[in-house]
């Protein structure tokens, strides 16, 4: 079985995807899989020093990473060139790597913020949505990513409204509480999901 699993920036998607893992399934990380494509020498990241300036290639060959989302996140049309740049490589590996999974007979599932951008949910058996109030999300952005309150508010502008998620998602989880409470949340979800896949 393959699940997808997406939501916005501070929502807890992170705690939700371990608790499938607990479940045995292996996590397949978008996020993981976009570092490795800007790695040096990549062709993704080439075409975006191409687009938004060499200098967010370091001296080194690493990408700058906070100059690119300091531009690539000024705009909507600069967010959209970054993601279509990225999606295409990281889209190819994700499959590639769900392929192997399923070749082994092992449930697995795709940890994805982009996952309908990259059109992943086309593979998945079904999708999870995780999301939470506004206001929740930005102070646990703050703290876990270190950065200011408004560069927080401006990279979440440039993200979609929690109804693009529930729209397109069969499952949806509400983070409004604790973790502890949210971790119950997922626990159901889990045994829901592997009892209709029986």
């Amino acid at each position: 079985m393959l699940v997808g699993i997406t939501g916005p920036s501070g929502a807890g998607k992170g705690l939700v995807v371990r608790v499938f893992e607990s479940y045995g399934f292996h996590a397949i990380d978008a996020d993981e899989i976009a570092r490795a494509v800007v790695m040096p020498g990549e062709p993704a990241l080439t075409r975006l020093a191409e687009k938004f300036g060499s200098d967010i290639v370091k001296a080194d060959g690493t990408l700058d990473r906070r100059l690119l989302a300091k531009r690539a996140f000024a705009s909507r049309e600069n967010t959209d060139l970054m993601n279509d740049i990225m999606l295409t490589e990281i889209r190819t590996r994700m499959i590639a790597y769900a392929h192997e999974c399923r070749t082994r007979e092992e449930d697995c599932l795709f940890d994805a913020p982009l996952l309908f951008e990259a059109h992943l949910e086309e593979t998945c058996d079904c999708c999870v949505a995780v999301i939470a109030p506004l206001e929740l999300r930005i102070k646990r952005l703050c703290e876990r990513d270190g950065i200011t309150e408004s560069e927080i508010r401006s990279r979440i502008k440039m993200q979609h409204e929690d109804e693009y998620y529930t729209s397109r998602c069969q499952y949806i989880i509400i983070n409004d509480s604790d973790k502890t409470m949210l971790e119950k949340k997922a626990q159901e979800l889990v045994q829901l999901i592997l009892r209709r896949s029986d």
